[in-house]
C-alpha cells in the first residue's frame, strides 16, 4: 500500500514571550545564532525554564525543547518522521501542549515548519478549529460554498454534495441563516457535515468534535468510519480514548514535540517471518492513560485516619492479592485473583454489605459485585470482619484496573462509605497460546472482558469419518 502523508525531520519552532524586536533584528538574531552553530556545533543554546504545571511528573515545555534553540525559543516539533498509508485511520493522542495541533496546522499548510519537509497525495481537507472558512455574514448555505472554495472544490462539485451536506447537519432552515447567529455546536456540525461530504484523499480533523452533542458525535464516528472504508485516510486528534480505540486502526503517542509511542504494523518482509505488531491502538491509548499513575494494590489506613460511618463502620484496609495471598499490582489474564476488604464495627447497628465496583483507569465500568446473596439482612456483629471476593479467570482483558469500595448500610442513606479509585492494578498476557487465546497470535480485540465461553462446533460428516 503507498504512503499518503510523509513527514522527514519535521520542525517548528516558536518564541517564548512577546516579541518586541523587528524583523530586521530577529533575522539578525537567527543570523548570529546559525552562525554560532556552524563555528561551535558541540555548544548548548542557552534554555528556557519549564513551566510546571500541577502535575508532578509533566512539564507542558520540557528542558529538551528549549536545547539547540535560539534563545528565548523553543520547538514545538522536534524532528517528527511520520509516514501514513493510504486508508490508514490514525489517531494522534497526547497531553495538550505536545504538538499534536502544530504538526495538523503543518501538514494543512496553515504555517509552514522551521526544519524538515513533507508531502501527501491527493486533495486533503482538514477541520482544526471552530469557525476556520467560515464568514459570519454570509448565511450557512453560502458558506458552504465559501468553506469548499477555499479547499480547492469546484462550485459544480460543492452543488452535488449540498443536500447531503445539509442533511447531514440537521441544520434545517436554519441554513440560510448568518453563521455569526450559530452556536459553536452548530458550527461544528456545519463545519464537520462540509469537510466529510467533500471529495478528499485525506481527512484531518482536530479536537473540535468535543463541542457537539452525544447524538452528532455518534454519527461523525460513523461517518468517519464510512470514509476510511471508500480509501480515504483519515487523521483524528482526540483526548477522547474511546473514539480513538473506535475509530482508528493506528495511534501516534506524542509528548513534548516527539513521536514516543507508535502502534504502527511491521509487515513480514519474507514469507518466513511473522507479522509483528508491536503494539495496538489499545495498548497506545492505555499507555497515554496511565502516564504518571502509580498503580496501587493495597491500602491500609490508621486507625485515626480510616473512613468513618455514623461512628460504628470503620474501614480498615482494602487489597487486591495473589494466589500466596500478596498484595500484587499486576496479574496474568490466567491467573485468578481476590480482593480483599476489611472493616471493624464498632456498635451492632447495620446490615453492612461490601459492594466493589469495578473499572478501568478512564472510569467505565467493567462490573459491580456484591454480597448481598451472601450476608443475608441481620445488624453486624462487633469487631473485625475480613471479606474476599475472588475473581475467576479468564475474565478480564489486558488492561489497567481501578477498584471503588463501598459499604452499605442497607439502607438508601447518603453517608454510606464510599472510596473511588482505593487500589489499581493492571492484567497482562504473555501471548502463549493456551487458555481462553487458543491458536489467536494477534492483540486481542479491544474490550474490557475475555471469558472462556462454550462453543459447540458441528463438523461436516466426511471430517467427523476421519
Amino acid at each position: 500500500m503507498t504512503w499518503a502523508i510523509r513527514c522527514e525531520n519535521v520542525s517548528k519552532l516558536y518564541r517564548i514571550g512577546k516579541s518586541n524586536v523587528t524583523a530586521a533584528e530577529m533575522i539578525n538574531m537567527r543570523i548570529r545564532w546559525m552562525l554560532g552553530r556552524v563555528i561551535n556545533p558541540l555548544q548548548k543554546s542557552k534554555t528556557a525554564k519549564p513551566v510546571e504545571t500541577t502535575h508532578e511528573s509533566h512539564t507542558i515545555l520540557d528542558a529538551m525543547q528549549t536545547q539547540d534553540a535560539p534563545p528565548n525559543h523553543f520547538w514545538s516539533l522536534k524532528d517528527v518522521d511520520l509516514e501514513i498509508k493510504q486508508g490508514d485511520r490514525v489517531g494522534i493522542i497526547g497531553p495538550n501542549g505536545c504538538g499534536k495541533s502544530t504538526l495538523l496546522k503543518i501538514l494543512s499548510r496553515i504555517t509552514s515548519p522551521s526544519h524538515g519537509g513533507f508531502r501527501f497525495r491527493g486533495r486533503l481537507i482538514s477541520l482544526l478549529e471552530i469557525g476556520t472558512g467560515f464568514h459570519g455574514d454570509l448565511s450557512g448555505r453560502e458558506n458552504i460554498y465559501l468553506n469548499g472554495s477555499i479547499m480547492g472544490m469546484k462550485p459544480q462539485e460543492i452543488s452535488r454534495r449540498i443536500e447531503e451536506i445539509i442533511e447531514f447537519s440537521e441544520l434545517g432552515e436554519l441554513i440560510d441563516t448568518p453563521v455569526k447567529r450559530y452556536s459553536s455546536g452548530m458550527y461544528v456540525r456545519l463545519a464537520f457535515s462540509v469537510a466529510a461530504h467533500l471529495e478528499s484523499e485525506i481527512l484531518i480533523v482536530d479536537e473540535v468534535l468535543a463541542v457537539g452533542d452525544a447524538a452528532f458525535q455518534r454519527r461523525c464516528t460513523e461517518k468517519m468510519l464510512q470514509v476510511a472504508d471508500q480509501g480515504r485516510t483519515l487523521l483524528f486528534v482526540s483526548h477522547d480514548m474511546d473514539a480513538v480505540n473506535r475509530i482508528c486502526n493506528r495511534a501516534v503517542h506524542m509528548a513534548h514535540g516527539r513521536i514516543v509511542n507508535d502502534s504502527k504494523i511491521e509487515l513480514p518482509k519474507s514469507v518466513e517471518d511473522k507479522q509483528i505488531s508491536t503494539q495496538s491502538v489499545s495498548d497506545i491509548t492505555r499507555s497515554y492513560i496511565r502516564s504518571g499513575i502509580q498503580l496501587t494494590p493495597a491500602v491500609t489506613w490508621a486507625e485515626a485516619n480510616a473512613p468513618l460511618f455514623d461512628d460504628c463502620v470503620r474501614l480498615d484496609s482494602i487489597m487486591v492479592l495473589d494466589q500466596n495471598g500478596n498484595p500484587s499490582p499486576e496479574f496474568d489474564v490466567k491467573e485468578e485473583f481476590v480482593i480483599e476488604v476489611k472493616f471493624t464495627v464498632l456498635e451492632a447497628k447495620w446490615p453492612i454489605n461490601v459492594h466493589l465496583h469495578l473499572k478501568d483507569l478512564a472510569g467505565h465500568y467493567v462490573l459491580v459485585s456484591m454480597d448481598n446473596l451472601y450476608t443475608g439482612t441481620d445488624v453486624r456483629a462487633v469487631g473485625q470482619h475480613i471479606e474476599r471476593c475472588t475473581v475467576k479467570s479468564p475474565l478480564l482483558n489486558v488492561g489497567d484496573y481501578r477498584v471503588d469500595v463501598e459499604l452499605w448500610p442497607g439502607a438508601e442513606i447518603d453517608h454510606r462509605i464510599m472510596k473511588q479509585a482505593v487500589i489499581s492494578f493492571t492484567v497482562a498476557d504473555d501471548s502463549e497460546p493456551t487458555g481462553v487465546r487458543g491458536n489467536w497470535p494477534n492483540a486481542w480485540p479491544n474490550c474490557m472482558v475475555r471469558p472462556h465461553l462454550s462453543w459447540d462446533v458441528d463438523l461436516p460428516v466426511n471430517r467427523q469419518a476421519r
